[in-house]
C-alpha cells in the first residue's frame, strides 16, 4: 500500500509538471531588418511566451533595441524584457494570455533592432 501511494504522488506529478511545461506554446520571433511587426493568434484560453531575435546583431541591448507586445480586449501580455545568455544578451521576451474561452484573438508585436553588423 505505502508503494502504491508513493506511485500515485509520483504520477501526479509527473502529470502536473508536464501539464505546466505543455500548457504554454512558445513562439520565436526573428527580425532581420530595423523593425519587424508580427500578429499572433493566440488560442481560447491560451498563453503563448514570444521570443524576439534581432538576426545577424551581435549586441543587442537595452538602448538599441526594444519589443513591445499589444494586447487586445480580453488579452493582457507582460511588460517585454531583454533575456540575457551567459555571455551577452540573447533575445527580447514577454508572454500573452487569452482570457476568451470562447474566442482566438491577435496580438501585435513590434520588434526593434539596430542595424545588422558589418563582418
Amino acid at each position: 500500500m505505502k508503494n502504491l501511494a508513493k506511485t500515485v504522488i509520483l504520477a501526479s506529478a509527473l502529470w502536473l509538471s508536464a501539464g505546466t511545461a505543455f500548457g504554454k506554446a512558445i513562439q520565436q520571433l526573428h527580425c532581420s531588418t530595423t523593425h519587424c511587426t508580427y500578429t499572433e493568434q493566440l488560442h481560447k484560453s491560451g498563453t503563448t511566451s514570444f521570443q524576439g531575435y534581432c538576426d545577424g546583431v551581435h549586441n543587442i541591448t537595452q538602448d538599441n533595441s526594444s519589443m513591445a507586445c499589444h494586447p487586445v480586449k480580453g488579452m493582457t501580455c507582460t511588460f517585454s524584457k531583454l533575456i540575457e545568455g551567459p555571455v551577452k544578451p540573447y533575445y527580447w521576451g514577454c508572454t500573452c494570455t487569452n482570457w476568451s474561452a470562447t474566442k482566438r484573438q491577435n496580438a501585435s508585436i513590434d520588434l526593434h533592432c539596430p542595424a545588422q553588423s558589418q563582418e
